[in-house]
């Protein structure tokens, strides 16, 4: 398998990361624009209202994770570790956390939220854990 398929994900996932910055913003401009928020509040992001604390959220959200999965990955690429495994985790872990940020900037209900950023968790942490088991010389 060619290495760079486990780049595809990488990219996929810095795509839905940076699309999240436009209704973000969007949404604080409004707020500005009708009255309803200070642009003071943007200084130090206290007191920011609901519109725009969901992406706020959200982005925070995908580049907490997002960190430790571009590691994985690049770990896996620089140590010939792609696999069919490590590709298929990445893509897991890219397709849920596009559900998460749906969830999150729509109705962001915990009770489907939750169980989806699990879902991701157990997909990094499976991916580093191939990792590890492919730098021991185990897999």
């Amino acid at each position: 398998m060619s290495p760079t398929w486990l780049l595809w994900p990488m990219v996929i996932h810095a795509l839905v990361t940076t699309s999240i910055y436009v209704p973000m913003s969007r949404a604080r401009v409004r707020g500005v624009v009708d009255g309803k928020v200070k642009t003071s509040v943007y200084r130090l992001l206290r007191d920011e209202p609901e519109e725009s604390l969901k992406f706020t959220n959200a982005i925070r959200n995908q580049n907490e994770t997002g960190v430790l999965f571009y590691a994985a990955c690049l770990v896996a690429y620089v140590t010939d570790g792609t696999s069919f495994l490590t590709v298929g985790l990445a893509w897991l872990f890219v397709i849920v956390k596009t559900i998460h940020v749906f969830i999150h900037t729509t109705n962001n209900k915990l009770r489907y939220r939750r169980p989806v950023f699990m879902v991701a968790y157990a997909s990094l942490v499976l991916l580093w854990i191939v990792n590890g088991l492919h730098l021991a010389g185990l897999i």
